[in-house]
């Protein structure tokens, strides 16, 4: 088995090195698979690249140099991911692995996910991600076919004490904002310490009216109880307030342009009169470990999150309709539809815990780890909340006309209960240190509720895993995985009723390649997935499980290499191809999915103070959706250009520009029933001062 070497002084550092190439160096005895991090969700402590699946990670210097504002901007230069597929958009964060929808964790424990409480994550408290793409319910039990995406949040870390930042940032977008960062020691030896991160920030939306401001404080505490116990307190606050995103817009006019032309890439077909949102989201948790000696550990997670979300968003119907409700191209309806309003008022809360017993062993045969653990989540979502309020008519060409007319909203009561347990058992093995085997089954007991309308919905399920990766002197790692998924959404239907369980079944070969030659990172997964009673559009925002199973298949390919000292590259590409299968064997493209995606980035170290590069993204041809007014049309490929540089103007201080999609281009970043812009030029100034 070829070890290859790396230095880390810190946290996200030591768990993200191998897929960041600029910080490798050789340091004796720290090999890749023995990273241990806490916040992760790699419960075998696995280094990633040592792992027979496509798992990557993002450190913060990544983070920080690509100018990540949200977490649908993190994996713009990453395989197997589609990001921002709606467009650029407030107060959502939109994304596809692989074809479908991910699930997202912070601190390696759930998120909420339902509808408008599905949290945001501010980037600036995030010390690094975690992703693994496809299906697996290894990790946390209930997960999207995609994939998993974990935040891991600042923490105190010792190399830190003393030290902090303080930064600001501008943009073209009226984007304002002032950050701050600071660790300290609360006793002598430093077996005590806090960190407290917090950030204003302000960006006005794509679109004619809209706007978001988020105002974040995140307090943590870390005590080293002894030299075998360790445990660390998380909390954090979000308020987020603004005008939300309208950013539906029908297919005549953008896709197809009418008599009139097309619709501007910035008309707001809401009402950022009335249109409102206020978000507060609040989260206390601990991770607790001890080490009991001769290779068994103990692990406790847990987390409390509860959010108060009111939101208000006027929204436009797909097109004008004839008596039997088909769709109509615009010119014969005036140019005119219908508007909805989607209502939310209420309040989600959220427990998770996740306890796990480890135990390694090794000897000159097999390097094994065992995990055996137990995991609940409990969650409750009381709300007013309707998606099909009513406000008129609006003009696609003069949608200002018709701001602030009368609505009427009525908003039934939902309330919701999600209860979820699950046991599971991993073991991965390394013998001889050539051969990798791993494998998992776990079992989960969900049930699901919702009152007012007296639903519920029970299953019991088990899912497996098991993979084998062949290590050589070569750096040359062929794997093959098998991988399930299983998650029973919450929330209601477009139907009304509860969610039917969402199961995957995926399979994956691929090759992970250090190479001698280069410093850096090669890998080659290709893979096949089939879904049953995936979510689908209904053709107004609502969803329901698909009555037919969803196939899906994808190559990737990744590489992440310093070509020289001084010059550093990323190359990502992806194919995806994702159909559904009817009874009758007809098949259906998935909208909004391209089959070609290529993106590349580019660094060079100009001198000690100066670093600058270039990035170009290509996405694709992808299709509407069937039964939309332009079913089954092509959707047209984009290229986009970025631009960066970061000059460090003293030992302390340092300045950061980054500039997206420089050419402000207009383009659609995709068409379902509707179709939506893709974010115009972003340019963003940043200076940091840290000490």
């Amino acid at each position: 088995m070829k070890n290859k070497t790396f230095h880390y002084s810190a946290l996200t550092t030591a768990l993200l090195l191998s897929l960041n190439p600029a910080l490798a160096e050789t340091q004796a005895g720290e090999m890749l698979e023995e990273i241990n991090v806490v916040g992760s969700m790699n419960k075998l402590d696995v280094q990633p690249f040592n792992q027979a699946k496509s798992a990557t990670v993002l450190d913060n210097q990544t983070l920080t140099a690509q100018g990540i504002e949200k977490a649908d901007e993190i994996a713009r230069y990453q395989a197997g991911f589609t990001n921002q597929v709606f467009g650029s958009d407030t107060n959502t964060n939109w994304f596809r692995v692989r074809g479908t929808e991910a699930s997202q964790a912070i601190d390696g424990m759930p998120a909420l996910s339902q509808g408008f409480f599905t949290p945001q994550v501010e980037m600036y408290g995030v010390e690094g991600v975690e992703v693994i793409k496809g299906s697996d319910s290894m990790a946390f039990g209930a997960s999207n076919a995609g994939g998993l995406i974990n935040y891991i949040t600042k923490r105190p870390n010792k190399e830190n004490i003393g030290k902090g930042e303080i930064s600001t940032h501008f943009g073209n977008k009226n984007q304002r904002g002032i950050a701050a960062d600071y660790t300290g020691s609360l006793n002598s030896d430093d077996s005590l310490r806090y960190r407290l991160v917090s950030r204003y920030s302000h960006a006005d939306g794509e679109w004619n009216g809209t706007w978001s401001e988020n105002y974040y404080i995140a307090p943590s505490l870390a005590w080293d109880i002894s030299d075998k116990t360790n445990l660390t307190v998380l909390t954090s606050y979000l308020k987020t307030v603004g005008v939300p995103s309208s950013n539906f817009l029908p297919q005549d006019g953008t896709l197809i342009p009418t008599a009139k032309g097309r619709i501007s890439s910035h008309a707001n077909l809401g009402d950022p009169t009335q249109d409102d949102e206020k978000s507060i989201s609040k989260s206390v948790g601990y991770e607790f470990n001890h080490d009991f000696g001769n290779g068994l550990s103990f692990s406790q997670n847990y987390r409390y999150q509860i959010i108060d979300n009111r939101h208000r968003g006027a929204y436009a119907y797909p097109s004008g309709y004839d008596a039997n409700w088909n769709p109509i191209p615009l010119a014969q309806s005036n140019y005119e539809v219908a508007r909805a309003v989607v209502y939310n008022n209420g309040t989600a809360k959220s427990h998770s815990v996740d306890n796990r017993l480890s135990w390694k062993y090794s000897n000159e045969v097999i390097n094994n780890t065992l995990v055996a653990g137990m995991d609940y989540r409990n969650q409750k979502f009381d709300s007013l909340y309707t998606l099909f309020g009513t406000q008129g008519m609006v003009n696609v060409y003069d949608p200002a006309a018709s701001y602030g007319t009368a609505a009427t909203i009525n908003a039934p009561r939902v309330l919701i209960k999600s209860r979820q347990s699950g046991f599971y058992l991993q073991d991965n093995a390394i013998l001889w240190d050539t051969i990798g085997l791993s494998a998992g089954v776990r079992h989960d007991r969900v049930r699901n509720s919702e009152l007012a309308s007296e639903q519920n919905v029970r299953k019991n399920h088990t899912s497996y895993s098991g993979s084998v990766m062949y290590f050589n002197d070569l750096g040359l790692n062929p794997y093959y995985a098998y991988t399930e998924s299983f998650r029973v959404p919450t929330g209601l239907s477009g139907n009304a009723t509860l969610y039917k369980p969402n199961i995957t079944k995926q399979h994956e070969v691929g090759i992970k390649y250090m190479p001698e030659w280069v410093d850096g990172t090669i890998s080659v997964a290709l893979f096949q997935a089939k879904d049953k009673g995936a979510l689908v559009n209904q053709g107004t925002g609502a969803t329901v499980s698909s009555a037919d199973p969803i196939k899906r298949k994808g190559v990737e390919v990744q590489a992440n290499l310093n070509v020289t000292e001084k010059l550093q590259t990323l190359l990502a590409y992806t194919y995806v191809r994702s159909v559904t299968e009817n009874a009758n064997g007809s098949k259906t493209n998935t909208a909004l999915i391209p089959k070609h995606t290529l993106s590349t980035r580019v660094a060079y170290q100009f001198s000690d103070k100066l670093n600058a590069g270039v990035g170009i993204r290509y996405v694709g041809k992808s299709v509407t959706a069937s039964g939309s007014l332009y079913s089954g049309y092509q959707v047209p490929s984009s290229t986009v250009v970025d631009l960066f540089a970061r000059y460090q103007i003293t030992e302390n201080l340092a300045a950061q520009v980054n500039i997206d999609n420089l050419g402000n281009r207009k383009y659609l970043a995709g068409c379902d029933y509707y179709c939506y812009y893709a974010e115009g030029i972003s340019a963003v100034g940043n200076l940091s001062y840290k000490f």
